[in-house]
């Protein structure tokens, strides 16, 4: 997806874990897509971490009202395809189109 671009909104509308469900329908900013195997300092709580290898895909790093896989509020690991662009023009169809996908 062209627009997801670090620093713009999003709306979470989908996820693959139980745990990610949580954040469905949740407002987050993007802050940077990480491939497998990548380190980086997590912006939230200052910790250097590492996407795991065998995570399949690249994640974005979410921020905002949203909790971690391991419970840590104010961020969020998510798959392109279960964010929707709130920077740009979309209809309510756009929304429920992707959620059935």
């Amino acid at each position: 997806m062209n627009a997801l671009k670090p620093g713009s909104l999003a709306l979470i509308i989908g996820a693959r874990t139980l745990s990610g469900r949580i954040n469905i329908g949740k407002s987050v900013c993007l802050f940077e897509r990480y491939r497998p195997g990548e380190r980086f300092i997590n912006p939230v709580n200052g910790v250097e971490t590492v996407l795991p290898v065998d995570s399949g895909c690249s994640l974005w790093l979410v921020t905002g009202d949203v909790i971690a896989f391991d419970k840590q509020p104010g961020f969020a690991f998510v798959r392109d395809e279960h964010l929707m662009p709130l920077d740009s023009d979309f209809s309510s169809s756009d929304v429920l189109e992707r959620m059935m996908d």
